[in-house]
């Protein structure tokens, strides 16, 4: 039987992506050493979460979701190594009752929560652009200052509920011990992918360093201009498609990656020093608090409190940002697309028609 279960349940861009790659590449291998990464649905367990929350609207591509949380528990409960592991960064999302639900579904299982964290001056961006790649319309510069005033829109709630780690963290303890809770922190600019891969093979108490880490780059963040053409993409078209269609035009379909070849700016998004201190000062209330209650913390708390300004954050040089963009701007993106487009069109052999005769 199961002695130990690890669910991981984000933060979202905390390099949650990376790390379901590496479980999924490596399943074979970590089952042999006793730890269990259940094959649901694709990399992560996303659709397991959506059918925990019955939110059997969102699918997996078209498929039916239903039964993938009971079909992950029954693959948990009837492991018969010592360790098993989910992950989806969604599941930081869910509602008190159901996060509680959650963690009693695996019986007499010892349950780990594990929570990756990040700093907020590099995730406010971030999760910016992550909810324009999700249909979402709001400016970046409504969005930052909601974000650190009132909180009133639906992206700066979203934001928080995942980003604060001592909220989320007081829901998904719930009934456990502090030491089951785990907080894992994103190393800092600069430091090699598998340092994170290795703090969280930690937690599950395997040497990360005997794994493949070597695994594809994807979710990668966009330029200012690509992500501003995405948004305002959204307000003319987004609320003509179905959240299915959506994802099949720009995962599917590759809309992102075309974006991010043709458009011809490598500028990142930043923060105004304001901003950075507002966020840093949030942050040090956060982390604050998980040193209070004793939770297990892989990495340093230091890494979610940088200085503002700090050249630790991000090799990032303030530049052009996205209400600076002019008309003339957007329009020559928009042209470097059907142009992109076009050329790639143009590789493609012609198909024949077929004549009757």
């Amino acid at each position: 039987m199961t002695e130990r279960f690890y669910l991981h349940i984000g933060a979202p861009k905390t390099g949650t992506t990376y790390l379901q790659q590496v479980l999924a590449r490596n399943r074979a291998q970590l089952s042999a050493d006793g730890v269990l990464y259940p094959k649901v649905a694709g990399d992560a367990h996303h659709t397991s979460l959506w059918d925990l929350r019955r939110e059997w609207q969102q699918r997996d591509f078209g498929k039916d979701i239903r039964g993938h949380w009971d079909e992950a528990v029954r693959l948990v409960t009837d492991w018969g190594g010592p360790v098993a592991v989910m992950s989806s960064e969604l599941f930081v999302y869910a509602e008190p009752e159901e996060s509680l639900r959650a963690v009693n579904a695996f019986g007499d299982i010892d349950v780990h929560v594990v929570y990756t964290a990040r700093d907020l001056i590099r995730q406010a961006p971030a999760m910016w652009q992550e909810r324009v790649k999700n249909q979402r319309t709001l400016s970046y510069d409504e969005f930052l200052t909601d974000l650190v005033t009132k909180s009133r829109t639906p992206m700066a709630k979203h934001f928080w509920k995942a980003q604060d780690a001592s909220a989320a963290l007081r829901d998904w303890s719930q009934g456990l011990p502090a030491h089951h809770v785990h907080v894992v922190t994103a190393p800092t600019a600069g430091a090699p992918p598998s340092l994170l891969w290795e703090r969280f093979a930690s937690v599950l108490g395997i040497d990360g360093s005997a794994y493949d880490t070597d695994v594809p780059v994807l979710n990668t963040s966009m330029s200012v201009t690509s992500a501003e053409v995405l948004r305002r993409y959204n307000i003319r078209h987004g609320k003509n498609l179905t959240l299915l269609q959506y994802r099949r035009r720009l995962v599917v379909a590759g809309l992102l990656e075309v974006l991010a070849e043709a458009v011809g700016d490598t500028s990142r998004l930043t923060l105004s020093p304001a901003q950075e201190r507002a966020l840093s000062a949030r942050a040090q209330l956060i982390a604050r608090a998980i040193g209070e209650r004793g939770y297990d913390v892989v990495g340093s708390l230091s890494e979610l409190t940088p200085e503002p300004g700090s050249r630790l954050l991000a090799a990032v040089k303030p530049g052009k940002q996205p209400n600076d963009l002019t008309a003339d701007d957007i329009c020559d993106a928009l042209l470097d697309v059907v142009d992109h487009l076009l050329r790639d069109r143009g590789k493609k052999k012609p198909r024949r028609r077929r004549t009757r005769g």
